[in-house]
């Protein structure tokens, strides 16, 4: 019953503080995963839950899912088809980069680890947060543009992280492969991730555009409808043997472009369900992670987690946007906006429950403290740094007038396409 209690009185502070906390700096995920260290077994120990129990990860698989289904949803994909190329740049460079850095900054920080160890580590780390990047991708202060190439990269870096998790795994357990199977591997698993979200989401949007015109469903059936999209395409390709979260994130694109009577009720969803989703999964992130990491304090593992969210990231990302024509301060500002939250939850929870992973526990920790310092330091910092960086590039766009509309400075849309 302790549990029951603890879970309405999360609803019930979601409830009450959703809107006075807007525009703040203290963001709700901050709220719910302090909540969760006061109620675990490091302090009160009101509430206690093994990171290994299946509840974290699926829960955290479900609202992954969820997540990257609706946020792909309200994406406008004429915008990006036309400014496809940054998002392109930040997942077929920007990840597989920050795979690299990462295991180069552990084999300096973390020297009692095995290289190959360090690349699960890094890989694990690799994928933005859709959840935790809501503050930079909803902030009217930073361009259309930035923001859709935000959303794209943190929709997809998720799916196409999991080769890399699952092909460092095997190696790590010796089952060591030629590399034309890991190649085949991957095709598979993007490809047919690909491919069954793009199938499932124009056949779902489809049927529930046609109930809809033919007023043979109701709004709140929409809404389950609409989960039902996500959870097909999830589960088919996860059966098939593609990556459920790519499709996921490309059934919600789908849906979007082809359904959009049935956006609405995408949007209602994902602004009350699915957010309590995310934060539920916080709150037990505050359970049963932190007080696991706060009973194992490493300097060296703090270190790493801040290595990995101020240099990593930022060196990925410059090495990505090389030759782009982009200024330097939407380097930085891609850069900063890349959170660590779910996807690293779900890759670290397969790491920890993985049998005879060879410091799969170590790994386990170091990635919960980058989550955990993610979730205070990008929560503080994200208002302050997207209205800065909208600043600077209105200031850009008065000094450069000639370049308003190049792609060589991240402009600002005009004002009645900003939001679409």
């Amino acid at each position: 019953m302790t549990d029951i209690l603890v879970v309405a009185l999360a609803v019930l502070a979601f409830s009450v503080l959703a809107g006075r906390l807007g525009g703040t700096p203290v963001t709700m995920p901050m709220i719910f995963t302090t909540a969760g260290i006061l109620l675990g077994p490091a302090l009160l120990d009101v509430v206690r839950l093994d990171p290994q129990d299946e509840l974290v990860s699926v829960l955290a698989e479900a609202t992954l899912v969820v997540v990257l289904f609706t946020d792909a949803s309200r994406l406008d994909l004429r915008t990006v088809v036309r400014e496809h190329s940054m998002a392109l740049r930040l997942l077929l460079v920007g990840l597989p980069a920050a795979v690299l850095i990462g295991t180069g900054a552990g084999w300096l920080l973390l020297p009692g680890l095995p290289l190959v160890a360090l690349a699960v580590l890094a890989a694990t780390l690799a994928p933005t947060d859709a959840a935790l990047g809501q503050s930079f991708v909803e902030s009217p202060s930073v361009p259309s543009r930035i923001r859709q190439t935000l959303n794209v990269e943190s929709g997809l870096n998720d799916g196409l992280a999991v080769p890399f998790v699952v092909i460092l795994i095997d190696v790590a357990l010796g089952r060591t492969g030629s590399s034309g199977d890991y190649a085949v591997l991957l095709a598979q698993i993007v490809g047919l991730g690909f491919l069954v979200g793009g199938l499932s989401g124009w056949l779902g949007g489809r049927l529930l555009r046609w109930a809809h015109d033919r007023s043979w469903t109701t709004a709140a059936s929409l809404r389950l409808g609409v989960v039902a999209v996500a959870g097909v395409a999830y589960s088919a390709a996860e059966v098939l043997g593609g990556n459920g979260f790519v499709a996921a994130f490309v059934a919600g694109a789908v849906v979007g472009a082809t359904a959009r009577p049935v956006l609405e009720h995408t949007t209602t969803f994902a602004r009350s369900e699915g957010q309590l989703l995310a934060l539920l999964t916080f709150l037990l992130f505050g359970v049963a992670i932190v007080g696991d990491i706060l009973a194992d304090l490493e300097w060296r593992y703090v270190v790493y987690a801040l290595a990995s969210l101020l240099v990593v990231r930022m060196l990925a990302t410059a090495l990505a946007l090389l030759g782009s024509g982009v200024s330097a301060a939407t380097v930085l500002y891609v850069g900063w906006a890349g959170p660590r939250g779910l996807a690293s939850i779900v890759y670290a929870v397969l790491v920890v429950t993985t049998a005879g992973l060879a410091m799969g526990e170590e790994i386990f920790v170091v990635a919960g403290w980058t989550i955990l310092l993610s979730v205070y330091l990008h929560g503080l910092s994200a208002a302050w740094a997207s209205r800065r960086y909208g600043a600077s590039v209105d200031r850009a766009s008065k000094e450069r007038p000639e370049h308003r509309h190049t792609s060589h400075l991240p402009l600002r849309l005009p004002r009645a396409h900003r939001h679409g």
